[in-house]
């Protein structure tokens, strides 16, 4: 028994030497990868002055939105133009209504990127925000596809969820993802995304 032990232990030394990927390395390589650049579930929050809906939201996801702003993550207000005529002078007392939307300093810690939107009438900003952390769960139909390079399929967990998660599309608490496998010249395997 302890000859195969031995046998065995001395096997797996030298496949680790070996520059073989075998699942369990490819399990440390993808755990290595999300530490060193964490994934993410990033939804877009509209800020700004919101003066016409051009798909920006719908009804239900406005209504999220004024959750976010009763639990101080979004600032909102209303801002009024003059309805105009056919011959364009505002009509006397009528007014069109739309949000004015801001981040507030609550909400900078998942900001991750802020574009202005080109095509919008007014100031509209498109906001990328942390929706969730992907933390690896488990790496499935992991086989090696040639001498440099591997595939598997790996189900991620969402943990660390923000207050921007009632946005995901997929309110699952996971998702698979098929992740390949680089080998490099220097630096052997590597996780490509």
């Amino acid at each position: 028994m302890k000859k195969i032990l031995a046998f065995l232990a001395l096997g797996l030394l030298l496949g680790a030497c070996s520059g073989k990927l075998s699942s369990s390395k490819a399990e440390d390589l993808v755990k290595e990868s999300l530490e060193e650049n964490p994934m993410y579930g990033e939804i877009i929050i509209y800020t700004g002055e919101i003066k016409e809906n051009r798909g920006y939201f719908t009804r239900e996801e406005f209504n999220l939105y004024e959750n976010l702003q009763k639990e101080g993550y979004l600032k909102m207000s209303i801002g009024e133009l003059p309805v105009l005529d056919w011959r364009g002078n505002p009509k006397e007392g009528e007014f069109e209504k739309y949000p004015i939307i801001s981040l507030t300093e609550k909400s900078k810690d998942y900001l991750l990127e802020t574009q202005k939107k080109s095509y919008s009438d007014g100031n509209v900003y498109e906001n990328t925000v942390k929706s969730y952390t992907a933390k690896m769960d488990k790496l499935a139909d992991f086989h090696i596809v040639s001498e440099k390079e591997a595939e598997a399929n790996v189900t991620f967990l969402k943990r660390d969820k923000t207050p921007f998660f009632p946005f995901e599309k997929d309110q699952t608490d996971f998702f698979s993802k098929k992740i390949t496998f680089i080998k490099t010249e220097k630096e052997g395997w590597k996780v490509y995304r």
